[in-house]
């Protein structure tokens, strides 16, 4: 997967959020809890519609600095209220670090980044005091639980997996495996209770790219992990082997109604295709899948979607298939990571593409680009 994708993952499954709904009021009738909410709902703006590129990009920058001051001044204005130290958190993780724009050039569409000035004695000056704030965090000794994990896993990331990842990937440097099987099995003892389903997964990843073949040897190692969610991941990943020892098992009702079997489906070839609305790759793999779909489908080709998209995209799924002529059904349960295939299959990353031939064998967890038609055509015998 590619380096872009594992922070995605990364990012939606390892650690709450800095700003959590749970930390937000019903009714925001005191003064601090108004200013609370007032920032949590900054976190979590949207663009306005048909903005163009440049457009879009000033928008962000002024949303950024304006969650960034709001940030500091909650520090300040209430240095014993517990949430400043999410506020604190939310400033280090640099995710709406200002662009401090001072003009866009009208080739934007087609430079990018490079048609853009900024002010960067501005974003040194900003830089400099976030990382007063973040000093002042690692200091502290009253941090949230859940905002220690994250830095930790912060450090664990920055520190030691992604450089590991970009090496092996980039240069197929062999990776300090002492140092990785050392940090990673410290922070499963530290955070015991921590969501590790995507750390492990990227973990078997990196293996895989050092040569090891052999998935369930390498998860043998945490079997026994002080971290409840390593242990239920190395069982998923076995019973997950153990599908591909017989034909898919799958049944359930289409957004649309449609009633879907897989053991209906046998003699056909069967595109398994986990995606969602929200995901850009997904969606840009759509093009291809479509593609094929008219090329083969007359020939044998089914495919059987499966949505991790959220509850209240329920209609933006409907109105996205039917725009992107994509006729085939589509399982919706609403529950996002935790919908019930993803889970059963432990999908950690969309899209993901099983493909499963005539008798309903998996006979690939990756048919996606070229290989998907390269696929049907073997399996179609053309």
């Amino acid at each position: 997967m590619k380096l872009r994708l594992w922070l995605v993952l990364l990012s939606l499954s390892l650690a709450p959020v800095a700003l959590r709904a749970g930390d937000v009021p019903a009714a925001a009738n005191d003064p601090v809890d108004a200013e609370w909410a007032a920032l949590f709902a900054l976190t979590h703006s949207a663009p306005p519609p048909n903005m163009t590129g440049a457009e879009n990009y000033r928008w962000y920058d002024g949303v950024c600095r304006q969650i960034g001051n709001e940030a500091f001044a909650f520090m300040e204005r209430h240095p014993t209220d517990p949430r400043r130290w999410r506020a604190a958190f939310l400033l280090q993780t640099r995710r709406f670090s200002p662009r401090f724009v001072v003009s866009i050039g009208d080739d934007y569409a087609t430079a990018g980044e490079a048609a853009v000035v900024r002010d960067k004695a501005a974003e040194a000056a900003w830089e400099a005091r976030v990382e007063e704030v973040e000093k002042a965090l690692r200091a502290a000794t009253d941090v949230p639980p859940d905002i220690g994990e994250q830095l930790a896993f912060g450090d664990m990331w920055t520190g030691v997996l992604m450089p590991a990842y970009q090496a092996a990937h980039e240069t197929k440097e062999t990776p300090d495996w002492l140092k990785i099987d050392a940090t990673v099995t410290a922070f499963l003892a530290r955070w015991p209770a921590s969501d590790t389903t995507g750390l492990m997964s990227f973990y078997v990843s990196l293996k895989k790219l050092s040569g090891e073949k052999d998935e369930l040897a390498v998860l043998q190692a945490f079997a026994d992990s002080p971290n409840a969610s390593a242990r239920d991941y190395v069982i998923a990943r076995q019973r997950f082997h153990e599908l591909g020892k017989r034909p898919l098992e799958m049944a359930f009702t289409a957004v649309d109604g449609r009633e879907v079997d897989l053991a209906k489906l046998r003699g056909k070839v069967v595109l398994i295709d986990f995606w969602a609305t929200w995901c850009g790759p997904c969606k840009d793999e759509i093009p291809n899948v479509v593609a094929n779909y008219k090329k083969y489908h007359d020939l044998g080709f089914e495919i059987v979607s499966i949505s991790l998209d959220k509850a209240e995209d329920r209609q933006k799924l409907i109105d996205y298939t039917k725009e992107h002529d994509m006729p085939w059904p589509q399982h919706f349960d609403g529950k996002f990571w935790k919908n019930k295939y993803a889970v059963e299959y432990t999908i950690t990353g969309v899209p993901a593409m099983f493909l499963l031939d005539q008798a309903g064998m998996l006979v690939s967890t990756d048919a996606r680009g070229p290989k998907l038609e390269q696929e049907l055509k073997r399996l179609l015998k053309l």
